[in-house]
């Protein structure tokens, strides 16, 4: 028996886990771990989530049972909202008694293996890039060259894979780059480009703005901590944003006087 509810909390820790990595809200995670533990049939099922960790406790009434409690840390985190989607219904399926736990386990071990592709993620970049250039009012030159700075901003993650940097200085180092380049290359294109368009476009993949979201709905639901955990975690990259672009823009002006 104890086998069968430790593999209970193992699958409801896996989904948690899964859908806290994907930005999931609190609230959304603690719902959908506590329906899997209470397949059990056990009296006591605690789950407590935050932006760094799952806390799942399964446990009864009855003193034979001997409770089972799983800690995860939660380190990546990125928006894979296809991911929530699918451990969603998987938990639906074991719930109603469509599969078994050994299949919702299996089922999740594919969700969590999978993952958009490269090249996939590196052209949405650029695409999202262009779109907001060419909503905030550029012009066709403006959205042509919004393209390289796409690309500035999709290949900067190679900085912070060589360099393991964490979401902060990764940050500074991906838009001090893309400031820099993009008004270095402005400037000797002979072209009519509006650069802080540009620049203003290129953060926006960067920016936290599921986060925000995610934190502004776990406060509205009284999940205060872990609200305020989010949005804590959304002003940091922002600053690191911010500080990135100053940094740039600064070094590009060095470099302008230098050259006068």
């Amino acid at each position: 028996m104890r086998k069968k509810h430790k593999k209970i909390v193992e699958v409801a820790t896996t989904a948690g886990r899964i859908m806290l990595e994907s930005h999931a809200e609190s609230y959304r995670v603690e719902d959908t771990v506590r329906r899997i533990l209470q397949t059990s049939g056990l009296s006591n099922t605690e789950v407590i989530t935050n932006t760094t960790g799952l806390y799942v406790t399964l446990d009864d009434s009855d003193p034979e049972i001997e409770g089972i409690t799983l800690v995860r840390r939660i380190t990546d985190r990125s928006n894979q909202l296809n991911k929530i989607y699918r451990v969603n219904n998987i938990s639906r399926q074991l719930t109603s008694g469509q599969i078994t736990i050994d299949e919702a386990a299996e089922r999740l071990e594919v969700v969590d293996d999978s993952d958009y592709t490269v090249f996939s993620k590196d052209l949405a970049t650029v695409i999202l890039v262009v779109a907001f250039v060419v909503l905030l009012g550029g012009g066709f030159w403006d959205s042509v060259f919004s393209i390289f700075t796409g690309l500035l901003v999709a290949y900067s993650r190679i900085l912070k894979d060589l360099f393991h940097l964490n979401d902060f200085i990764y940050g500074v180092a991906s838009t001090l780059v893309t400031a820099f380049l993009t008004n270095v290359i402005a400037s000797v294109v002979p072209l009519d480009i509006s650069t802080d368009v540009i620049i203003i476009g290129g953060l926006m993949p960067l920016y936290p703005g599921t986060a925000v979201t995610n934190g502004l709905r776990d406060m509205l639901k009284g999940d205060y901590i872990s609200g305020v955990a989010r949005v804590a975690d959304a002003i940091v990259i922002a600053l690191s944003l911010a500080i990135g672009v100053a940094i740039g823009l600064y070094f590009y002006g060095e470099v302008t006087s230098w050259l006068v």
